[in-house]
């Protein structure tokens, strides 16, 4: 079984972070290192793949910026995580060694670039990173225009908090301490609005929707940490600071803000307000940038090499 999530999100805030959650388990975390185009998202599939062949289940976390590449990876089974170490979610260890070290596949790109590539590849750095300035602008005023609009049914806000209160009253308690994690369940991207309505259907048979704002979200989450067990907090990709949903995977129960595409496929536009949609197309500029600043490097790639590497590091995982 692969769960799939997000550690980022393009929002009215910037750029959004819960990389320094991940693994959060106590798992031994691999940090890839490399420019563009070097690989570390077919080299995090590849493990992937070998996990699955073998039986073992996976967390896969998906580019906020590009949703087709994978920026990380957790095989519980090995107590082991990758993540894409490099800007914006640049991430270091904590103590080299101990939780954390690095993986270079930045060494099978023969440096340096000739003069004329490298001209092209910071005109194209600097032409992506004004995209996705643009971007968040737009997003900055697509989350101020939905705060002035947004207005909730206090007698609704009630009706669920007592609903939510039962439901939550009725499970068992979980000996042993709340395990808390951040997760986005969506994000806004180059593809529109993605809601991974498949991680959700696979954690949480019964998925309540709720319509009384922010407050009742809280709440749940506030009781479900009194539950113990695993709960997954996921705060909404354009207003990071409000929650989305709150998964309860042992009880296999979800609490989510409605309006939700519960049952959306990925992939699917869901788009709402003209500085939603410009802030997506300035994201899918952003990602066509990226895609020839990746080609810049291609060349320079010694992609037999990085192969046999890639073989070479599974065998020793034991996959």
């Amino acid at each position: 079984m692969d769960q799939t999530f997000f550690l980022a999100a393009n929002s009215g805030q910037g750029f959004a972070s819960l990389y320094d959650g991940f693994p959060g388990d106590g798992q031994l975390l691999h940090i890839l290192k490399g420019g563009p185009g070097t690989g570390k998202s077919g080299f995090l599939r590849r493990i992937r793949s070998a996990a699955e062949a073998r039986g073992c289940d996976t967390v896969s976390i998906l580019c906020s910026g590009d949703p087709d590449s994978l920026d990380g990876l957790s095989v519980p089974a090995l107590a082991q995580a990758w993540v894409d170490g490099t800007a914006p979610h640049v991430r270091e260890p904590q103590l080299f060694g101990a939780d954390a070290d690095y993986v270079n596949l930045g060494r099978f790109c023969r440096l340096p670039l000739s003069e004329a590539d490298r001209a092209r590849a910071l005109a194209l750095n600097r032409a992506y990173k004004e995209r996705y300035g643009a971007a968040y602008s737009l997003l900055e005023a697509a989350a101020a225009l939905e705060a002035g609009e947004e207005l909730h049914d206090a007698q609704v806000a009630q009706e669920e908090l007592g609903r939510m209160r039962e439901i939550l009253a009725a499970f068992p308690d979980h000996e042993g301490a709340c395990r808390v994690e951040k997760r986005f369940l969506s994000a806004i991207s180059c593809q529109g609005l993605l809601f991974l309505g498949e991680t959700l259907n696979m954690l949480c048979k019964q998925v309540h929707a709720l319509r009384g704002g922010s407050a009742v979200l809280e709440e749940a989450a506030a009781l479900a940490r009194k539950k113990g067990g695993r709960v997954i907090l996921c705060p909404r990709p354009l207003r990071p600071n409000q929650l989305e949903a709150v998964l309860l995977p042992e009880h296999a129960t979800a609490f989510v803000r409605a309006p939700a595409a519960l049952m959306v496929p990925r992939g699917e536009r869901l788009l709402s307000g003209e500085a939603l949609g410009a802030a997506i197309e300035e994201l899918a500029a952003a990602k066509a940038l990226h895609d020839r600043l990746e080609a810049v490097y291609r060349p320079y790639m010694d992609f037999d090499a990085l192969t046999r590497f890639t073989e070479e590091y599974i065998a020793a995982l034991g996959l």
